[in-house]
């Protein structure tokens, strides 16, 4: 258990690190940018973190220590174990809980806090990719009695909001869901952007003569994309090659550019060389630089006179790479696609273009459960068509006016800095929270008068139900019986001391010795199950604490009680 601790009245909370192992691209980068921006932020007065294991406790407190000295020294922090979540929830009133995706222990943290918490708390979590097969499954967790109106999925863009809320449509239609099963709401919160990561308009000229002479570009134009280096996933570079033949047919000189390729490619993936080799058959320049550190992407950007991105995969959403692009002062064509539709102004930021795809994909919709992700997403996408002929027009357009360049690269960095910088999308959320801290509630305040309905999901029937068969005898059969217990020779021992049980390190928020050694007096003489029930719930103990079933068995079970004859 990690400590670093106080418990205030405005206390943020999640059951996600948001450091996490890996590289910085897509969902990684976001949740951390996010919450950097948040601590340094810092609108809440303390940070209380939920993690599975000791280990991931010790890897967050570090992060936490490098990054935020001087709030880890105020004691600003709580780090603790899920385990641990029935206590703290019972004592600590949250103002909301933050979780990074809307997926892993979503509707668990509901359970929890419907349970066990004092009031209602704001319990949220932004969208990424929302195309996975699985995901129609995660959404109908969220389904349920135990959801509130002060429960919220964030998607990044418009088009996420639709997407999530079709999901929740599509669901209730097919399993004949009535209003009762409710889900949470679904409101629009992007991601954002750090400007500082990314060159400033002063820094532009340096840093591009830089990296132009370390590549060996020249002075001619260059074309960015920035994404991973996959056909099956992002976008399909293959249509972007025949639009740069379309624009050299309408006036841009071959050999008069360069198209850069650059982000994340697998170790022993050869598609990066492949693309050159496609491109040079058809006499385009091309720069492929597979898995760029910060730098060499920072000078990348810096370089490029125009970015480009066809998306036409289904599992891109936002579109993280736009906001980078304009905030670098560069003009973007886009495919008009998911997020991009929010990122990009046609004719004033960027240029968009425009997509076709299909009415309905049976045979895909079959095989998702199926075949890998990358198999029915490259499925999915071969049949979403970019424009060639328009996105030909828009490179042609862009590469013979620089005034236009220019003029749409400032518009759109101001765009993003007076809109979508990580300090931007943090307000968001804090307006966010506020406005679900005030939404009307289906569920009593009071924890005690909440339904059984709203404590334990239906997709997790009690154990007991399943398993009971398993035993000889349930707990309630023996107390039918009108046997009593009684103390047993360890039992009497423990009670005055000369004896102590063995409580494993996981039981002991189950098994206080103090009450322990209530339970075994008032069976001293021998007792009904019900009067030792009575006793122990008589105890002042929160209700995460309450279990006496659980601490009259495990008593029996360690032979400090027993069966009268």
């Amino acid at each position: 258990m990690f400590f670093c601790g106080m418990t205030e009245s405005k206390i943020w909370a999640s059951l996600h690190p948001f450091y996490e192992e890996g590289s910085r691209l897509g969902r990684i980068e976001a949740n951390c940018c996010f919450i950097r921006a948040l601590l340094e932020r810092d609108p809440f007065e303390a940070y209380h973190f939920f993690l599975p294991l000791p280990r991931d406790c010790e890897a967050l407190a570090q992060a936490l220590r490098g990054n935020f000295p001087a709030l880890w020294q105020a004691g600003r922090f709580v780090l603790r174990l899920h385990r641990d979540l029935p206590e703290v929830l019972s004592a600590t009133d949250y103002y909301c809980m933050h979780l990074s995706d809307p997926f892993n222990r979503y509707t668990d943290a509901m359970c929890m806090r419907n349970a066990f918490s004092r009031r209602i708390f704001p319990l949220t979590a932004p969208t990424h990719s929302l195309s996975y097969a699985e995901y129609g499954r995660e959404f109908l967790q969220h389904i349920w009695g135990g959801a509130t109106s002060r429960d919220c999925v964030a998607a990044t863009s418009s088009a996420g909001v639709r997407v999530v809320e079709a999901y929740y449509k599509e669901l209730r239609g097919n399993y004949g869901l009535d209003a009762a099963w409710r889900s949470p709401c679904v409101r629009q919160a992007p991601l954002g952007v750090e400007p500082r990561d990314l060159p400033a308009p002063e820094e532009r000229p340096s840093l591009g003569a830089a990296c132009r002479s370390r590549f060996g570009l020249g002075d001619g134009l260059l074309f960015l994309i920035f994404a991973r280096i996959s056909y099956q996933s992002k976008m399909d570079v293959l249509p972007v090659l025949r639009a740069f033949k379309r624009a050299e047919a309408l006036g841009l000189a071959p050999g008069s550019y360069t198209l850069a390729l650059s982000g994340w490619l697998d170790e022993g993936d050869s598609f990066g060389d492949d693309i050159k080799k496609l491109a040079a058959n058809l006499g385009i320049n091309c720069l492929v630089v597979p898995r760029p550190d910060n730098e060499t992407r920072k000078s990348l950007y810096a370089a490029a006179d125009v970015f480009i991105s066809a998306s036409d995969n289904l599992q891109e959403t936002f579109g993280l790479t736009m906001l980078e692009a304009a905030v670098s002062s560069l003009p973007i064509i886009a495919s008009d696609f998911d997020g991009y539709k929010d990122l990009v102004l046609h004719g004033q930021t960027g240029l968009l273009v425009p997509t076709t795809g299909p009415d309905f994909t049976p045979g895909t919709d079959m095989l998702r459960s199926i075949v890998p992700a990358s198999e029915y997403h490259l499925l999915l996408a071969q049949q979403c068509a970019v424009d060639v002929p328009e996105l030909g027009t828009a490179i042609w357009r862009l590469a013979a006016d620089s005034v236009l360049r220019r003029s749409m690269g400032a518009a759109g960095r101001d765009r993003v800095l007076g809109a979508y910088t990580w300090r931007h999308i943090v307000q968001k959320y804090m307006d966010l929270w506020a406005a679900l801290n005030d939404a009307p509630c289906a569920l009593p305040e009071n924890p005690w008068e909440r339904p059984a309905s709203a404590l334990f999901h239906p997709s997790s029937p009690h154990y007991m139900d399943v398993f009971g068969g398993y035993f000889t005898r349930p707990l309630s059969v023996l107390a039918a019986s009108g046997r009593k217990l009684r103390w047993s020779r360890v039992g009497e021992a423990v009670y005055r001391g000369q004896d102590y049980p063995v409580i494993y390190r996981l039981v002991e928020g189950r098994v206080s010795l103090d009450a322990l050694k209530k339970l075994l007096f008032a069976a001293r003489k021998g007792a009904f199950t019900a009067d030792l029930r009575a006793v122990l719930t008589s105890l002042p103990a929160p209700r995460s604490g309450s279990d006496p079933d659980f601490l009259i068995l495990w008593a029996l079970k360690h032979d400090l009680l027993e069966l009268e004859p």
